[in-house]
């Protein structure tokens, strides 16, 4: 019934080296910035009903990583929207993230892991997986070795290693009238 925009944010680019370690800062990196949007965005600002943050790191067909970062908005909302997006990446950049909001990723983190190890339909895909990128199958026990090196200074790096100047920025605003 209202006049909505939606905007999304890519940051791509090759991955220099692709590991397991690298794999988890990524994932930890999109998770505690999706944290922090919904807080600033969505809680403060008032601006969108949501906001999405995936980060993803593949090997295949080359290694590369992403993150896209997606709200929907009032049109009128559009540039502050993303001037704050841009503001709470350069405060992890500056800063790191938030001991809380890293805590958060930890704890969540390990309730996954706990349910998907009982899940059939996890294993099926972790061991296919595994053996299509030809990764060792015991990847899964070292799990809480990595969360352990997810830090506020390990955020700190990532985020200034992958969100570079060059992104994408895609609005899709109403026809106007």
């Amino acid at each position: 019934t209202e006049p909505k925009a939606r905007v999304t944010l890519v940051w791509t680019s090759e991955l220099p080296a692709y590991t397991a370690e690298t794999c988890k800062q990524i994932e930890a990196l999109g998770e505690v910035l999706e944290i922090k949007l919904i807080e600033k965005l969505r809680e403060e600002e008032s601006g969108v009903y949501g906001v999405g943050v995936s980060a993803s790191a593949g090997k295949t067909p080359s290694k590369r990583y992403s993150f896209r970062i997606a709200f929907g908005c009032g049109p009128e909302n559009v540039d502050k929207l993303i001037t704050r997006t841009l503001a709470e990446i350069q405060k992890i950049k500056d800063k790191g993230a938030e001991q809380g909001d890293i805590d958060k990723f930890k704890a969540e983190g390990k309730r996954q892991l706990e349910v998907q190890l009982r899940d059939n339909g996890f294993w099926l895909g972790y061991l296919q997986g595994q053996y299509q990128e030809s990764e060792d199958v015991k990847d899964v026990l070292k799990e809480n070795d990595l969360m352990a090196k997810v830090t506020v200074a390990s955020t700190q790096a990532a985020a200034n290693k992958y969100f570079n100047k060059d992104f994408i920025k895609v609005i899709l605003l109403p026809e106007k009238k």
